[in-house]
């Protein structure tokens, strides 16, 4: 279901003090949604607006959408951590098996504990 903005107005309590920025959205379907943000965010532009308007739909929907994209995003940092430390243990792998073959290395001097 995509929004469009369609309109924005001030939201007073019963002393005439404005509390809110009601944004209404609507869809092809004729549906029209209020969103209510603070009253500040009367000055944004539309398109600032309708995107203020989308997260608070989203947010409303979705709760533990910041949760999980944060998770996402940490196992994404795990997950090159890990394949570049598996890179790193192949390159030195690499290294001593040069180094063996080469006779310039021995299982002694990988055994040899400097104090």
């Amino acid at each position: 279901m995509k929004f469009e903005y369609d309109s924005k107005s001030k939201e007073y309590d019963a002393s005439g003090a404005a509390y809110a920025t009601k944004v209404v959205l609507k869809n092809r379907d004729g549906a029209y949604v209020p969103v209510f943000l603070p009253v500040e965010k009367i000055d944004l532009s539309n398109t600032e607006l309708l995107n203020e308007a989308l997260e608070v739909i989203y947010q409303e929907n979705f709760p533990q959408r910041a949760e999980n994209e944060k998770f996402n995003e940490l196992k994404e940092q795990i997950t090159k951590q890990q394949d570049a430390s598996n890179t790193a243990q192949l390159s030195l792998m690499d290294i001593i098996d040069k180094l063996y073959e080469k006779k310039v290395l021995i299982d002694e001097d990988l055994t040899e504990t400097k104090d």
